[in-house]
């Protein structure tokens, strides 16, 4: 009887640790949580967290306002949070719609929910229209293709962080800082490139987000639409009677897959005015840029350009087949026809009844064929 006593506990013990385990994750530890919330009246972000890997969990928020005692919804949003994995802070932004703004108190309230069931909900309060003046005011904001420029005006000298922030949909795809940047006295504008990829012709939305540290810390934010576009420019060319290059750079973070077309026409006046006859095009593909690379694009004439001044013009095309930028200049050639005639194709400075360097001067291919046959026919005869 002791010993079946004795196993009885035993069992007891061993049970009951696992069955805490799994309660303590149906009460919620280890699942999706909202860890920051931040609002104004023009845009929101939600950061979640979660020890897990998390999939389409939906995010609801409202905007509130007091009203004799009770809480009105200003706005409200709900959308899917997608996939984010585990162990990583991911942020969602929003953007509200609010015409006539009144002064003010003003709540935004947050729910995670999974298929009905709340995981997390979290709520933040923020004052519009207060008197009390930030140190810091956001005068312009620029977003485009390469990166997002912001200009910073100061109320009184501060310390602040700055986060970039690109955004598509909900979505926080690219994000960087500037950690304790300073203002004293004058206007200064911060800029960041993009650090992701983005499609041609996409709409995107730039977001800058200050984080002032004094006299209590608070946030200012501000966005700004874009549209994302194909970009470059030819920085250096060169030209001669024998050919051309152009060197391009790169202004964009959408992939550049254009091309260049290289057009020779020859002034016919004597002046720029004149009339011009074409004379050859050539088009090269110009190798795949992103903003801040180069590459250079030679090209060469089929045959090298005679005695006169000609007309060059380069055209850089687009990914779309759109002209971004035309240059032109002027090739100046002293090279005679009848010299022309005489270059080789090998070297482009050697001539017919040149020798390479290697051979006997004045020893022909016919004499020395004449010789064999000589040598031969003796050969033959005293056999």
């Amino acid at each position: 009887m002791k010993a079946v006593l004795f196993l009885l506990v035993l069992f007891l013990i061993s049970v009951l640790p696992a069955s805490a385990a799994d309660a303590s994750q149906v009460d919620g530890t280890g699942s999706a949580r909202i860890a920051e919330l931040y609002s104004d009246l023009e845009s929101f972000d939600v950061t979640l967290y979660s020890s897990q890997p998390e999939e389409n969990l939906t995010l609801e928020v409202s905007l509130l306002r007091p009203e004799r005692g009770n809480e009105e919804v200003i706005a409200e949003q709900a959308f899917s949070t997608g996939i984010f994995p585990a162990n990583t802070m991911v942020v969602k932004v929003g953007f509200w719609e609010i015409r006539n703004a009144e002064r003010g108190a003003y709540t935004l309230k947050a729910r995670l929910l999974e298929q009905g069931k709340v995981l997390s909900e979290s709520e933040s309060s923020f004052v519009y229209g207060s008197n009390s003046a930030s140190r810091l005011q956001v005068d312009d904001l620029v977003p485009n293709s390469e990166g997002i420029t912001v200009a910073l005006s100061p109320n009184q000298a501060s310390l602040f962080d700055l986060e970039y922030m690109l955004i598509d949909g909900h979505d926080v795809i690219y994000s960087t800082k500037t950690e304790k940047a300073s203002l004293t006295s004058f206007p200064e504008a911060f800029s960041a490139s993009w650090g992701t990829l983005l499609e041609n012709n996409k709409e995107y939305t730039g977001r800058v987000k200050v984080r002032v540290y004094s006299p209590s810390r608070g946030f200012i934010a501000s966005t700004e639409n874009f549209t994302a576009r194909d970009d470059a420019e030819i920085t250096d060319i060169y030209q001669d009677e024998t050919g051309a290059s152009a060197t391009v750079l790169g202004r964009s973070q959408v992939p550049f897959e254009g091309s260049l077309v290289f057009s020779v026409y020859e002034l016919q006046g004597t002046s720029g005015s004149g009339s011009s006859v074409f004379v050859e095009s050539v088009r090269e593909r110009v190798p795949v840029l992103l903003n801040g690379d180069d590459e250079t694009v030679e090209v060469a004439w089929k045959e090298r350009l005679t005695e006169g001044v000609y007309r060059l013009e380069i055209e850089l095309f687009g990914n779309n087949g759109d002209v971004i930028e035309r240059r032109e200049t002027i090739i100046e050639s002293d090279l005679s026809p009848s010299n022309a005639s005489e270059v080789s194709p090998g070297t482009g400075n050697e001539t017919p009844g040149e020798n390479g360097g290697n051979g006997i001067p004045g020893f022909s291919v016919a004499a020395g064929v004449a010789g064999l046959a000589m040598i031969f026919a003796l050969f033959k005869k005293l056999h």
